[in-house]
C-alpha cells in the first residue's frame, strides 16, 4: 500500500511526496521548487509514531509559514489611510512586527479505530513592534511595543501503515484547520468573528469557527474520506490559477472607539512580502463597549505557483497610533494553492 501510494502522489507532483518518506516539506507559503531530498531515517528526537506526528506538524512548511508571514522583520512604509473617528499621538511612517522567539507545542490525539488522529499547535510568539512616525512636537520618533501572541491550528493525520521498522512513515496528513492567533489576555482587545473569501468559481468560503474548519489536501482522495473524523465533508484548500482576482471580506470586533487598521497579507515567503490595507464597509456600534465592523479587499493572486496562504491581520487604532497604547491584533489564516 505505502509503493502504491507514494507513486500516486509522485505522479500528481504534490509536496507531501517527501513527508511520506520522511522528509519535511508540507503545504505552506512556499514555492514548489523548494523540495528537499527524502530522507531515510527519522528526524532528530523523533523515536515513534507520536513524536513523529508531532514533528511533522510542527515544523511543516505551512505552520513556519505563519512566522513568514506575521513577522515583517523591519518596519515598512504605513500604506493605511486615515479613515474613521482620529485621535492620533503618532503619525506613523513605517512600522512592523519583529518575532523574537517561538514556543511550540503540539498535541496528538489517536482517534478510536487508530486509523486518524488529530494533532492540535500552538505556539506562543514573542517579540517587538515598531513603529517610527512623528509626534505631535513634529519630532521624528520610534516607538517600541513588546507583545506575546498566541497562533493555533488543527492538524488531521491518517494512518498510511504500521511499519514499525518506519514508523515515522505510517502516518500522513490530510486536512488542517484555519490558523487563528492574537494578541492574548489582557490585551486582547479586537476580535476577527467571520471571513468570506470570495473565489473566482463562484463559490466562498465562509468561516466563523477557524478550529473548527477543516480544509481537505487534495491527495486525500487517493487515501480514503475523512468524514468519519471530520463528521461531514469539508472543501479543499482552494486551487487557484496566477493573476486571478479574489475578494476578501472580514468581520471584527473590537473594544476600540477609533476605527481598527485591518491588512491583508498574502503571497508571501522568506523574499516577497504584501501588506495591503482592507477597506471599511460597514460599522455598528453594539452598545455595550464594543463595535462591529465588515472589510473588504480584492487581491490579485501571485505569479508564482506553489502553496500558500492569505492572513488578515486586524490590529486596534491604538496599537499604531497610540505610543501608549498596548500593543492589541487578532489574525487568521486561510491556505490556498497557485498553479
Amino acid at each position: 500500500m505505502m509503493k502504491s501510494i507514494q507513486t500516486l502522489l509522485s505522479a500528481t507532483r504534490f509536496l507531501w511526496v517527501p513527508l511520506i518518506l520522511g522528509s519535511l516539506i508540507l503545504a505552506g507559503c512556499t514555492d514548489e521548487n523548494s523540495i528537499v531530498d527524502p530522507l531515510n531515517q527519522p528526524p532528530a528526537g523523533v523515536n515513534d509514531e507520536q513524536s513523529a506526528m508531532k514533528y511533522y506538524a510542527a515544523n511543516e512548511e505551512f505552520s513556519s509559514n505563519t512566522d513568514q508571514t506575521m513577522n515583517d522583520g523591519e518596519m515598512y512604509p504605513a500604506d493605511y489611510e486615515t479613515i474613521g473617528k482620529v485621535s492620533a499621538d503618532i503619525t506613523p511612517l513605517r512600522f512592523g512586527r519583529f518575532i523574537r522567539s517561538i514556543t511550540r507545542t503540539v498535541e496528538v490525539t489517536i482517534e478510536p479505530g487508530d486509523t486518524f488522529a488529530v494533532a492540535v499547535v500552538t505556539k506562543d510568539i514573542y517579540g517587538v513592534f515598531k513603529i517610527r512616525g512623528i509626534n505631535g512636537d513634529d519630532d521624528t520618533v520610534t516607538v517600541e511595543k513588546e507583545f506575546h501572541d498566541r497562533a493555533m491550528r488543527k492538524v488531521v493525520f491518517k494512518r498510511l501503515a504500521r511499519d514499525p521498522d518506519t514508523y515515522w512513515r505510517n502516518w500522513i496528513p490530510v486536512a488542517s484547520t484555519i490558523v487563528v492567533g492574537g494578541t492574548v489576555e489582557p490585551n486582547n482587545n479586537i476580535e476577527i468573528v467571520k471571513s468570506e473569501l470570495f473565489l473566482p468559481n463562484g463559490d466562498t468560503i465562509v468561516v466563523t469557527d477557524p478550529l473548527q474548519h477543516f480544509l481537505r489536501y487534495r491527495w486525500e482522495r487517493l487515501l480514503g474520506a475523512i468524514g468519519m473524523i471530520l463528521g461531514h465533508d469539508r472543501p479543499p484548500v482552494p486551487e487557484l490559477l496566477r493573476g486571478q482576482q479574489l475578494t476578501m471580506r472580514v468581520t471584527v470586533r473590537s473594544a476600540s472607539p477609533d476605527t481598527d487598521l485591518v491588512a491583508l497579507r498574502f503571497g508571501c515567503n522568506a523574499f516577497r512580502k504584501h501588506r495591503a490595507r482592507m477597506h471599511l464597509v460597514s460599522e455598528q456600534d453594539n452598545g455595550d463597549g464594543t463595535w462591529t465592523r465588515a472589510y473588504e479587499k480584492m487581491w490579485t493572486v501571485p505569479e508564482n505557483r506553489g502553496f500558500f496562504h492569505v492572513a488578515i491581520d486586524a490590529a486596534t487604532h491604538g496599537t499604531i497610533f497610540d505610543d501608549t497604547e498596548p500593543y492589541s491584533v487578532s489574525w487568521w489564516g486561510v491556505p490556498y494553492r497557485v498553479f
